[in-house]
Formats: C-alpha cells, sequence, structure tokens
C-alpha cells in the first residue's frame, strides 16, 4: 500500500521533513542532481530552487506520476521523473550528474543489488550524498520507531534492513563499493547517517 505516491506522500513525507532539507544544505547552486529511488520527489522538490536540474528515478510508476503531477502542479519547471531500475541506469551515462542522491533507499534494498546499484551510481556521478539509518541504531525512540517502522513495512523489507544493518551500514558499505567518505553527520536524534562520499575512481 505504501508504494502508492498518495499514501507515500500522506505518511511517509511528513516524517522525513526535516531529514530532506538537512540533505538539501548538502547541494550546491547549479548542481544538476539526481536521486535514486526517488520516491514521490519530495527530496528533489526540497532542494530544486537552487539546483539547476533535478532528476528523480524509481522503480515505481505510481510514485513517479505523483512526483510528476507535483512538478507540474507547482510549476517546477527543473525538475523531470523517470520510471527506471536502480541497477540500470544507462539512459543517464551521457548525461553525468554533479551529485548522487539516495535518501532512505539503501536499506531497502536486497544486499545482493547494492554492489550493482553503486557501480551503476559511479557511472553517473563523482559525488554521492546518502541519507540513512545509522548503525547501530539508537536506544532511544527514534531508534525503537524506526526499528517498529521497518518491521510493518513487511518480510522482505525488514529482512533487507537487517541485512544493511549487519553489513555495517553506510560507512562499510560505501568504502567497500569504490566510495570515499569525506564527512558522516550524525542526525535526527542518532538515529540517521548523512554521508557525502567521492567516487574512487575520478
Amino acid at each position: 500500500m505504501l508504494e502508492t505516491g498518495f499514501v507515500y506522500s500522506t505518511i511517509i513525507d511528513p516524517l522525513l521533513r526535516d531529514l530532506r532539507k538537512r540533505v538539501a544544505l548538502e547541494i550546491k547552486k547549479g548542481d544538476t542532481v539526481i536521486d535514486i529511488a526517488c520516491g514521490t520527489g519530495a527530496q528533489l522538490f526540497a532542494l530544486a530552487d537552487k539546483a539547476k536540474s533535478v532528476t528523480g528515478v524509481d522503480l515505481s510508476a505510481s510514485m513517479i506520476r505523483y512526483a510528476t503531477n507535483k512538478a507540474q502542479r507547482e510549476g517546477i519547471n527543473n525538475a523531470s521523473f523517470v520510471v527506471g531500475d536502480a541497477t540500470d541506469l544507462n539512459i543517464f551515462y551521457q548525461q553525468k550528474f554533479d551529485v548522487a542522491i539516495l535518501s532512505m533507499a539503501l536499506h531497502q534494498f536486497n544486499p545482493g543489488l547494492e554492489k550493482t546499484i553503486l557501480a551503476e551510481v559511479k557511472k553517473i556521478a563523482e559525488k554521492i550524498v546518502v541519507l540513512d539509518y545509522a548503525v547501530p541504531l539508537p536506544q532511544n525512540y527514534v531508534g525503537v520507531g524506526s526499528k517498529v517502522a521497518e518491521f510493518l513495512a513487511g518480510i522482505e523489507h525488514n529482512r533487507n534492513f537487517k541485512s544493511y544493518s549487519k553489513a555495517g551500514g553506510l560507512s562499510t558499505i560505501l568504502p567497500a563499493n569504490g566510495f570515499t567518505l569525506q564527512r558522516l553527520k550524525v542526525t535526527g536524534k542518532g538515529a540517521f547517517h548523512l554521508v557525502i562520499a567521492q567516487n574512487h575512481s575520478v
């Protein structure tokens, strides 16, 4: 049910609003930005006023329809949204973005796909900004609430979240896949990590 753009925008996006604003601070004026697994486009809408262009890609057609309609409704002319698979970003190979964003997405993926997805990201952007759960989660209401939310998201989703946690989170997964961590910031009462990383191969 949460895969529908309307439901996600009503329930989940408001909870993540402050985190989206924090990610937006890492984008420079004039940057070209792509958001992998963009969902309803909320993260891109939070930074569209200073980015040169924002592009969202998501596997859910419902999410992309919602984001596209909102961009048109609000007159956000530098935003575009595409239905696509994060494991194959070949339609963007010729574009090269200043920044790729993965916002609350990496923990959702099957761990067997992480290497492929991050390899695809390296082909289209030098810099990556990633927001996701801290590992370990703090023993406060935000940490406990996060675990409950992941459990309620379904068996497969929760399994992927547990695999992400077991792997050590962003500080382990990103370097293991060819990224150099430049900064790691703790936010959201200690429950989230915001990482700015650079492609090793650049």
